[in-house]
Parts: C-alpha cells; structure tokens; sequence
C-alpha cells in the first residue's frame, strides 16, 4: 500500500508545515539552550569586569588612605603598635573584638572570623584573624580605612574579593571580601608556654593543700 502526499496548494501547505515544525524542534533542541549559554558567559564576563574595576579602585585608592594615616599619625598622640594580652588567646580575642567594633561602625556584616595560629617574628608574636564581610563598595572602603588608622596596628593580607551574578544582584551591588587582619603584641613562644604553666599550677594548687 503506498501513501499518497496530497498535491496542488494543499501539498504546499503541508511542506510549510513540515518546515515549520522542524524549525521549531531545532529551535527549542539547540538554538535556544546555545543562547541560554552564551548569556551565563556574558553575565559571568561582566561580573569579573566589575570586580576588575573595584580592585582598580581599591589599589589607587591604597596611597592615599596609606598618606591621610600618615599624617594623622604625626598630628595626634603617639600610636599604640602593639595588643594587650599576656597570651596569644586573649590577644586574639582582643584582636577580634576590635574588629568587631570597627565592622559594627563601618555597618558592614561581619560574616565569619577565625583566629589563626600564632607566629613568632623577632621578639613578637603576629595574631592572625581571617574574616569575610559583606558589604557594599562605600562600606568596605570605610573599614579599611578604619583598620589602616586602627590602634594597635593592623595590616590586611591576602584579600580576596567576589562579585554575586548579574541575575542576583540588587540596585547596589553588595561585595565578599574575604582577608586575613595581622597585629603584633609582645612576646615570644617560650614566654607564651611559661605563662600556660603559671595558670596551670595556680589552678592545681588548691587541690594539693586540700590533698595534705
């Protein structure tokens, strides 16, 4: 048995048919998602833009805050360099809790803070925080000018700086910062460990007179 295909103006209308729905199923099978491909890439694209042009910013905005702490510096009192703590725990809390204070100040969301380890450098010991904050552009370049000008002193290293995708974003762009706040205080290690065995032996010493 063999089909006949209609002929004439009918015939016509069914090859347009044919056509169009082939055109369709190409359309929606491999036109449509390279498209929904092409605008993640740009999207992607302009946010690295964005975060090139805030680094930007950022670097040619460093020699100025860097000059304006400067002479602050020599107009005002002498600067504390130095944390207080007889450890490298409190000083570390104390590192933190300034921090804190400042980020509370400049209104930026302080989203994590972790103490890091301890180092010796010459006769002090560095105290590491690393901290990631949420905030819009204005926000982080107050609370780096609020840590330049802090006392004791603190430096920022290893900054690290992310965009959210275009189809996030709100009308003002809200930046992660994720970097790691140093200071000093005075000390070295074997100072540390001898102040950990006063505090241990003050704390076994009621146990031994109860003993005798």
């Amino acid at each position: 048995m063999t089909l006949a295909l209609p002929t004439g103006p009918r015939g016509r209308l069914l090859a347009v048919g044919l056509a169009l729905v082939l055109a369709a199923s190409a359309w929606a099978g491999v036109v449509e998602p390279m498209l929904g491909w092409y605008a993640e890439r740009a999207q992607a694209l302009e946010s690295r833009r964005v975060l090139a042009r805030h680094m930007a910013d950022l670097a040619a905005q460093l020699p100025e805050l860097m000059a304006a702490a400067k002479s602050r510096q020599a107009a005002g009192p002498p600067v504390n360099t130095l944390l207080d703590g007889a450890s490298d725990a409190l000083a570390g809390a104390a590192l933190q809790g300034l921090v804190e204070t400042m980020a509370a100040n400049a209104r930026a969301r302080l989203a994590s803070a972790e103490t890091l380890p301890a180092e010796q450098v010459g006769q002090h010991r560095r105290i590491g925080l690393r901290v990631s904050v949420d905030a819009s552009w204005p926000v982080l370049v107050r609370l780096f000018q609020s840590l330049a000008q802090a006392s004791p002193r603190m430096f920022i290293d290893d900054l690290q700086l992310h965009a959210p995708p275009l189809a996030a974003r709100s009308r003002a762009l809200t930046l992660d910062a994720t970097f790691t706040i140093l200071a000093l205080r005075a000390g070295t290690a074997s100072d540390a460990a001898r102040a950990a065995g006063q505090v241990a032996g003050t704390a076994e010493a009621p146990a031994t007179a109860i003993s005798r």
